[in-house]
């Protein structure tokens, strides 16, 4: 087996291939996206006879960590600023041939990936799962739970007023892109900046089409649509931005306004508000369309996984304007068994946090203070806000241990926890964009 970076003339047409075994692609025009998708960020492959087999792909970005701070003075002493935009490094594909499986091959590749993140500077990763568990063995924990909707469009209890929208086509990736970089983000938003990736998304998939409106030239707020059936769909949001309220209202109207022919449409649940509240009888109309091509239903589940690369820069993005909380860390990493010797070999190691108004960490330990012991799968849910400690305490194995002696800035107990949970209280992570 020989793992080596892309090339082009060597291995193009046989990563295509992998994606037609996988059934990520059908067509030609899918495999123009796998090319175009190549020709951005970073790609690995793992060969056995000369050939491609398996593939781990990946982008440099950033997401958006918030910090729910209340108090003026306390906002005026941020460096630099309540929001920060953490690097990241987003592991975009991984897939593998029907000869080479079960050799390991995958998850060796993604963590030299991650090796590879880390030294271009990124302080996390976050990756789309196929189901839960496998990048649990990197080091991954489950992201916070994304509310998918369908709905008759006519059903939206939306009067705002629309505009005849601009009509958008695969050629515009461009514009989509630049609208996607400037969109509005909460906690967790992410954005992929190589332009290349989103001319890529917009032709994986047929019978794609967008609406946007424009401002001095440049498009501000839109949507991206692929339609499983074009005349009455349904049809599935696969982009939405926008930079304020009154934005997303239109573009709600203008699906709204789909409603005359189209049956049903399926969208991600923006993050800034509850769309339930905007559908008129939810439930009713649930109930009547049951087992209907064209069922309306609310659905949850957590698509995504994320993990921290830099421990250091993770923590140093919380501001908290409360009684700071300082406890040692003992931190696992599972990566490390899937990594060639180098620079990087995981997070894993003995730290001393602080969390404040600047937080930051150290490697040692402070024998007055509590130890947290924690996988880096856990930690990184904590601290990113999908889940609270003493959850992450029954379910992912968080414990405490408790120093021999008392401390002034921590409780000797399991109340670090409880601590933990008041100074990492956040609001769910949002990706916004789905890779």
């Amino acid at each position: 087996m020989e793992i080596r970076p892309y090339q082009p003339e060597r291995d193009l047409k046989a990563i295509q291939r992998i994606w037609r075994e996988i059934g990520w692609i059908d067509s030609k025009a899918g495999e123009a996206a796998v090319a175009d998708m190549l020709c951005a960020g970073r790609c690995l492959t793992a060969a056995l006879d000369g050939q491609a087999e398996c593939m781990a792909h990946t982008s440099l970005g950033a997401m958006r960590y918030r910090n729910a701070a209340r108090n003026k003075a306390f906002v005026e002493t941020l460096e630099p600023g309540i929001d920060e935009d953490l690097s990241m490094c987003a592991v975009t594909a991984v897939m593998t041939s029907r000869i080479a499986r079960k050799l390991g091959l995958a998850l060796r590749l993604t963590a030299r990936q991650l090796a590879a993140g880390v030294e271009d500077g990124a302080a996390l990763a976050v990756l789309g799962v196929f189901d839960q568990g496998f990048y649990d063995r990197l080091g991954f924990g489950t992201g916070s739970y994304e509310h998918t909707f369908r709905f008759d469009p006519a059903t939206l209890r939306v009067d705002a007023p629309f505009r005849p929208p601009k009509r958008l086509t695969k050629d515009d990736w461009r514009a989509v892109h630049g609208a996607m970089m400037n969109r509005r983000r909460g906690h967790g938003g992410c954005l992929l900046p190589d332009a290349e990736l989103m001319k890529a998304e917009l032709s994986f998939r047929p019978n794609g089409f967008g609406f946007g409106y424009e401002r001095d030239g440049a498009l501000t707020h839109c949507v991206w649509l692929v339609a499983e059936q074009m005349e009455h769909g349904p049809y599935q949001v696969q982009m939405l931005a926008y930079q304020d309220g009154p934005q997303l209202l239109e573009l709600l109207a203008l699906l709204k306004s789909l409603g005359d022919q189209v049956s049903l449409i399926a969208m991600h649940e923006p993050s800034d508000i509850q769309l339930q509240t905007l559908l008129k009888e939810p439930f009713r109309h649930r109930r009547n369309t049951r087992n209907s091509d064209y069922a309306a239903y609310h659905r949850t589940a957590a698509w995504w996984q994320l993990r921290m690369l830099d421990v250091g820069a993770c923590v140093a993005a919380r501001h908290w304007p409360g009684e700071k909380v300082q406890f040692n860390l003992r931190l696992t990493d599972p990566v490390t068994d899937y990594l060639p010797d180098g620079p990087w070999r995981g997070c894993a190691g003995d730290y001393w946090i602080s969390v404040g108004p600047s937080s930051w960490v150290e490697s040692g330990h402070r024998d007055d203070l509590p130890t947290l012991r924690a996988s880096v799968n856990a930690f990184s849910r904590l601290w990113f806000g999908v889940a609270p400690a003493t959850g992450l305490a029954v379910t992912d194995g968080l414990a405490v241990e408790t120093p021999a002696h008392g401390s002034d800035l921590m409780a000797p107990s399991g109340a670090l926890l409880d601590r933990l949970d008041e100074a990492l209280c956040l609001p769910a992570p949002r990706t916004g964009w789905d890779f």
